[in-house]
């Protein structure tokens, strides 16, 4: 472990020396497993992604932590690097299904500034049915910011909770996510975190900071023309709940809420973040762990 550290120094060192040496004021991070929440069929491996937001301003170059599961519950397959956000590995990913544990330490020369970095997938296979959680073990895990001053700017730690479950199990997962389908729903029992169920693919995306919405919204936008926005005052099923992007009009954004059926433009990040907000669904955690998440 000791001589793991001292890579990880090393690995530091190196990537700071490449990076610029000036102070960024950075923002907050979050490391979280994507398609970690959900619920699946008993007996099927499912696949998870490991995700970090960086925050933005610096950006990140290194990260480090240890993953911990329940080896009664889950047994891990493999652990997939490619794709990486990271190309340097003092602590390659490994894993113990007697200790239910995965050990990580990555980094890379150049920064990461976006919010869905990917630094390794997860095959699981379920041993039984039920429901279990994946945490990250809080006095070892760290996110460096890539500034030349190397801050852990770490903010949250994820615990993901994962049901494999019958076919009842299954079925009322489906029929909440049907009716979730296009909806921002709100963390009630959290801190009121923000989440919106995209029609297409029925997942749950994390809207995070104001700016971390209005990309996200955008990179699930559909294009349309701008006669079709103009020209509906309640809007046709088919696109109840999608956002609409604007493509003769510099590309602006309207969420078409599905209550009402009308558009509601987007604006600005922090307007965008106040319309998902104001037209959010208070939801229990209970209830929200039944809806697959996902990131990009």
């Amino acid at each position: 472990m000791k001589t793991q550290q001292k890579i990880f120094k090393i690995l530091l060192v190196t990537a700071l020396i490449l990076a610029p040496l000036v102070k960024v004021s950075a923002k907050e991070a979050r490391i979280f497993l994507s398609s970690g929440y959900g619920v699946y069929p008993a007996g099927k491996d499912i696949i998870t992604r490991l995700i970090i937001n960086s925050g933005g301003n610096a950006g990140i170059n290194a990260a480090e932590g240890i993953i911990k599961f329940d080896p009664k519950f889950l047994k891990i397959k493999s652990i997939n690097k490619k794709p990486s956000i990271f190309t340097l590995w003092p602590t390659e990913p490994k894993f113990s299904n007697a200790s239910g544990t995965i050990e990580f330490g990555g980094g890379s020369p150049t920064k990461y500034k976006d919010t869905a970095g990917q630094i390794f997938t997860i095959t699981f296979t379920p041993l039984k049915s039920g429901k279990t959680d994946l945490t990250i073990a809080t006095t070892t895990a760290k996110i460096l910011t890539a500034d030349g001053i190397a801050d852990n700017i770490l903010k949250e730690k994820f615990q993901s909770f994962i049901t494999f479950g019958n076919s009842s199990a299954l079925k009322s997962a489906a029929s909440l996510t049907k009716k979730m389908s296009g909806k921002i729903l709100l963390q009630v029992e959290k801190n009121g975190e923000a989440w919106y169920v995209y029609p297409t693919d029925n997942r749950r995306y994390f809207l995070g900071r104001p700016e971390d919405a209005f990309n996200l919204m955008r990179k699930l936008g559909l294009g349309v023309n701008h006669a079709y926005i103009k020209n509906y005052k309640t809007f046709p099923a088919k696109v109840l709940g999608k956002i609409l992007i604007d493509v003769e009009d510099d590309g602006r954004a309207y969420y078409i809420y599905p209550v009402d059926k009308k558009a509601y433009y987007l604006g600005r990040p922090k307007d965008a973040f106040r319309i998902m907000r104001e037209k959010g669904l208070g939801i229990k955690n209970s209830e929200l762990d039944k809806i697959d998440d996902w990131a990009i």
